[in-house]
């Protein structure tokens, strides 16, 4: 299997941060130590590093009671989904009926697959909602809770009259996780499994009508993935390699083995970017050069414009010129 970097919608991050204010009033410490991007808001960057997330929820369960901290990810992930289900109704307004917000899960959450499926062994029917998640060491249990938690929320989105599951399939083995979290509910659950699943009786989603459907990501290079993971930093953070490898948790000599495999670098994928963020801030924003220079971690002004020319072939005042005249 080729090397991946977890990616969620930022729109994720914003939901669970909003969330924490209700329970700590100086939440920066956390969302710092999580190296998250900061100013998510503001960027036009749509996704980030689904590690750093992690990083925050893993944080915000060492601060949190485990009734306060299942409400705070049930908080977050009920937002998020809303967000997920917005994206489809504007879809479908526009004429795009789409995938639905389960089809949907495959773009906004980690997942390789999702599928959704009946069966009936004679005396009880139920439905399944099954996702391949992809590889998030050291937070599993995390991810998996997280990843539950917004599923969940899309269903009720379309079905408001749903109950809890049944039942759970986790594919981890961290059963001091749940004993934690006092999670141990009525509904069974399952670790060590192949894949994480839902379970829920067939008559709490009568007229639903995804059933038995499957649904895939497209695949990424890892270039573009690194790209991505890489946009929401911009201009707000100087990332170098080694930090980039911290944030996403692979190895640098990883990331650059994969990307010499693409035939590209970290450094090239950070210029382009670097470049894609100047161009952006001096059409919609009157920043001076120094400015900008300064916002990417250029060491001086000078350094900045021999880049962007080398880039551009122009300076970036001469960009300006000829694109706002434009």
């Amino acid at each position: 299997m080729n090397k991946t970097i977890p990616l969620i919608h930022k729109s994720a991050a914003i939901a669970q941060i909003e969330a924490l204010k209700l329970y700590i009033k100086d939440i920066w410490p956390i969302v710092s130590d999580a190296q998250l991007p900061i100013y998510l808001n503001s960027t036009s960057a749509q996704f980030i590093p689904f590690h750093s997330l992690c990083r925050l929820l893993q944080s915000a369960l060492k601060h949190l009671t485990a009734k306060e901290f299942i409400e705070f990810i049930h908080c977050g992930a009920k937002s998020y989904s809303q967000h997920i289900e917005g994206v489809c109704l504007s879809d479908k307004s526009k004429g795009d009926l789409g995938k639905g917000a389960l089809g949907e899960l495959v773009h906004y959450l980690p997942i390789q697959e999702v599928a959704f499926t009946s069966s009936s062994n004679g005396t009880v029917s139920e439905c399944s909602l099954t996702m391949t998640l992809e590889e998030v060491e050291p937070y599993t249990f995390i991810s998996e809770l997280y990843v539950i938690s917004v599923a969940h929320h899309c269903l009720t989105q379309q079905c408001p009259a749903l109950v809890e599951p049944i039942k759970y399939h986790l594919v981890t083995h961290e059963k001091f996780g749940l004993d934690a979290l006092k999670a141990s509910t009525k509904a069974p659950q399952f670790l060590g499994q192949e894949c994480t699943a839902l379970f829920y009786r067939s008559s709490s989603l009568s007229g639903f009508s995804n059933h038995n459907q499957h649904w895939r990501r497209q695949t990424q290079t890892f270039t573009e993935q690194v790209a991505d993971a890489l946009e929401s930093y911009i201009g707000r953070q100087d990332v170098s390699l080694d930090t980039f490898s911290s944030i996403v948790g692979i190895p640098p000599r990883t990331i650059q083995r994969h990307l010499d495999n693409e035939g590209t670098t970290f450094r090239k994928i950070k210029e382009s970017l670097n470049m894609a963020f100047a161009k952006r801030v001096m059409i919609e924003r009157n920043v001076s050069i120094s400015d900008i220079a300064e916002h990417l971690g250029y060491s001086d002004t000078s350094q900045f414009i021999r880049a962007f020319k080398k880039s551009e072939k122009m300076t970036p005042l001469q960009w300006r010129k000829t694109n706002q005249a434009n």
